[in-house]
């Protein structure tokens, strides 16, 4: 098969055929568009306001606790890491 033989593009052969009468009008198209948008429009809204409440909701708290939690556990090691400098420290004198 020649490359010529391929058509490029399959589906303008099948809009070219239509009957005039059976295509949408601009007009119809472009209100068809602007649907569809309009709807998309409205479905990102809702679901970013979904996505802030569940962040608020549920990853915040989680945030919050595993922060204290992690702050517990540096605090810990602090005091060890303190405790054994004291120690070392009485060791060199002693």
């Amino acid at each position: 098969m020649v490359l010529s033989e391929i058509p490029l593009l399959t589906r303008w052969p099948a809009v070219n055929t239509q009957d005039p009468k059976d295509r949408r009008p601009f007009s119809t198209a472009g209100q068809k568009l602007d649907d569809v948008i309009g709807d998309t429009a409205k479905r990102i809204e809702e679901e970013t306001k979904q996505l802030i409440a569940y962040i608020n909701d549920e990853v915040v708290p989680m945030v919050r606790q595993h922060s204290t939690t992690g702050l517990r556990v540096a605090s810990d090691k602090l005091k060890e890491l303190a405790d054994y400098m004291e120690s070392a420290k009485q060791q060199k004198k002693g």
